[in-house]
Parts: C-alpha cells; structure tokens; sequence
C-alpha cells in the first residue's frame, strides 16, 4: 500500500512573485523545494492588490497556490488584522478539510496565527519561522514619536507574536541578533524553542562578473562608467538609512572626489531622497534607479565595486549581503541588527554606525583610494550559505522531532 505524502501548509503574508521581499522569497522557494521533494505543500497567503483578477487557486511549481483577496483602505488597523487572521482561517480550514495537514511552517505572524486557529488538532507540528519582530515591523517607519494609533497597533502586533510562540512546536530565527530580540520580548511563550537557522543566497544565480566594465555596459548608461562604482538596492523608506548614504555622498563630492553610487528600489521617498541629491548637487554622483527587474539583480550586483547598506534598524538576517559576497562585491555596511553577523566576515573595517554620514563617508573614502579591502574570499563566504545545503536544513528542523511543547 503506497504512504501518503505528508501535507505541509505555509503560510505567508505573499508569494514572492506576488510581492518582493525577503521573507516572501525564502517562504516561497522554501515551498517550491519541499514539494520538489515529493511532499502535498499548500501555500496560503494575501493576494497583491484588492483589484486583482488572477486565481484564488493555482498550482505553481508543484505548490498548491491559494490567495484570498485582501481589504482595501476602508477598514482601521484592527480590522485589518481581524481580517487576515479570518480569511487565513478560512482557507486552512477547507485545505485541510480536502486533506490533513501534518506540519504547518508558518513565515507571517497573522498568516500564521489564523493558520493555528484553523488547525486545531495537536498532531500538527507547527515551526514558527520569524524574520523579524512583529511589533517593531509595524513602528520601523514611523517618526521618532508614533501615534497612538501606531503605538496601539504595536502592541498588537507584539501579542501576535507571543501567541505564535506559544503555539509553536518550535520558533526558527534567521539570525542569532533576532532570537535574542525574541527571547528578551517572549522569553517565557519561547522556553527552549528557539532556534537559529540562517536564509540562503542562490550561489548558481549570483555569481562574480567575468568583466564588470562589459557588464556595465549591458545594464545600460546609468552604469557605463570607469568611476568607483557603489551601488545599493533597498525599499526607500526612512529606516534603510538611504539619506545617510546621500549626505555621505556630499562630503565626498566636497573633497574632489570621483565615483558614482546608483541606488535601485522604489517607495515613499523617492521624492525627498531625489531632492536631497538636487540640493546637495549629486546629480551627476548620484543616480535613483527605481525598482530594477528581477532578471537584472544578480547583474547589478556583480557590476558594482562596492555595495553599501546603510541601515538605520530592523535588518534581521542580511541576506543582501550573502548576495554581494556571491558575486565577490565587498560591503560597507551599518553595524546594527543582524547586519554584523555577516557583514563582519570580511573585516570590521567595513562597518560604521548606523545614521553616522562623515563614518560612511570615511569607508567610501578609503575604498576609492585603496585603502580598504576584503580580508577573506568573499564568494566562499556565501558559500557557506549555499541555498541547496540551507533548505536541507530548514526542511529537517520542519519534519523532524518536537523541541517544545505548546503552552
């Protein structure tokens, strides 16, 4: 008599193709391969925009796909929330109504809490996967004084994640900075639960340029030039630290100095950030790229000679960082959050203080004059990080024996 395949159900807020990010990503391709294992993996998760026409149910690389249709802007922050935890209920539910599911790695804390409330039954074991604190999620963009609204948002957000927690057979962090967040917030829902078990970096995809200046001049004009060449690509939104980067770029331009940076991503400051650079008269120095198609990202990468991130907070594993060592691009980086636990791989001499323009202008300074240089191999640095050899993992902490038990 053939056994059955055993049932895994993610649940995430996206699907990476859906929606960029870094959790969406690792959720997704986490799924993709355990169903290439030969695992039923059913994928729960928001569908992009409330106008979106595209199936509610599909099969993608051997994932069973299943959106719901979000809200739009109606409705407040708790209604929201109430939202996403009923609709992720709801299609649990009739999933595993179809057929049981046996293990539930959950990747998104109101994804994953409706997912719990739907799967009630204790044989499903239940492997929290936190890519960052919920409660400081919600307040990373906010000013230096959130309102009350935001405040109130945090802390619900903060009982989501002490719920999941207690529910958890196990809680997996990316990073060791994450867990310590975690056991400082949650420490008795937690007990002997945590675990760290980093992201990984798709080492074939990202690999280091045969010639960066042929590269350059395929990705276009922007990136056509013999000048020092720093490069970074983030959300532009205040906690990414990118004006930092910007005014670090005008001490720079004050001293004669020649290079270019090109910054790639899009968000809610696009028009600040830009006249920021107008007023600081970077045009020439600085580039905003906008968001940069898939396809070119490992190339953007390899075509740099630097990549810089500037990080004010909330970077909870650094996965951009494995991206750049991948393709032998050193970084200058923040010293905050997770960023060091990598970052510091090849030399603190890269580091600087998060929000610290004249210390990052510093490291620019002593990159385009030679003064500073990796330490180490950096593509073997990501090596280590291998995405074969990391989902072996992950898929072993999903499937294999209890750690905990649920309180």
């Amino acid at each position: 008599m053939k056994t059955p395949r055993p049932h895994i159900l993610i649940a995430c807020h996206a699907w990476y193709r859906d929606l960029t990010g870094g959790s969406f990503r690792l959720a997704s391709e986490f799924a993709e391969y355990l169903s290439a294992q030969g695992n039923l993996v059913s994928y729960v998760c928001c569908a992009n925009s409330s106008d979106w026409n595209g199936p509610s149910e599909e099969v993608v690389n051997g994932v069973h796909l299943f959106r719901y249709r979000p809200l739009g802007r109606r409705k407040s922050g708790i209604g929201r929330l109430r939202f996403h935890l009923r609709e992720t209920c709801r299609l649990v539910q009739s999933i595993d109504a179809r057929h049981s599911v046996q293990f539930l790695s959950g990747h998104s804390p109101l994804q994953s809490l409706g997912a719990v409330q739907a799967l009630t039954k204790s044989s499903v074991f239940f492997n929290y996967t936190v890519h960052s604190p919920f409660d400081d999620e919600v307040l990373s963009n906010s000013s230096a004084n959130p309102r009350i609204t935001q405040r109130i948002a945090s802390m619900m957000a903060r009982r989501v994640d002490a719920k999941n927690c207690r529910s958890a057979d196990r809680v997996q962090t990316d990073s060791q900075y994450t867990l310590d967040v975690f056991h400082q917030k949650h420490s008795k829902a937690i007990g002997n639960k945590g675990i760290v078990a980093p992201g990984w970096v798709d080492a074939e995809t990202f690999q280091p340029a045969a010639s960066r200046h042929e590269l350059r001049k395929s990705l276009g004009q922007e990136w056509s030039t013999d000048l020092p060449l720093f490069f970074t690509l983030r959300r532009l939104e205040n906690r990414m630290g990118l004006d930092t980067l910007v005014d670090a770029c005008r001490i720079l331009r004050s001293e004669g100095l020649q290079f270019r940076t090109l910054i790639g991503g899009g968000g809610s400051l696009k028009e600040t950030l830009q006249m920021q650079i107008d007023d600081a008269g970077l045009c020439e120095h600085v580039k905003l790229l906008g968001r940069l198609p898939e396809e070119i990202l490992a190339s953007t990468y390899a075509a740099a000679d630097c990549f810089v991130l500037p990080t004010r907070a909330l970077e909870c594993f650094g996965l951009i960082v494995l991206e750049a060592f991948a393709c032998n691009t050193p970084v200058i980086a923040s010293n905050v959050a997770a960023i060091p636990e990598l970052a510091e791989k090849q030399g603190i001499d890269w580091m600087f203080e998060p929000g610290h323009a004249e210390q990052l202008a510093n490291r620019m300074r002593q990159f385009i004059t030679g003064q500073l240089r990796p330490i180490t191999d950096l593509r073997a640095i990501a090596m280590q990080y291998d995405k074969p050899k990391i989902l072996k993992q992950w898929e072993e902490l999903l499937m294999g024996p209890k750690v905990g038990s649920r309180q």
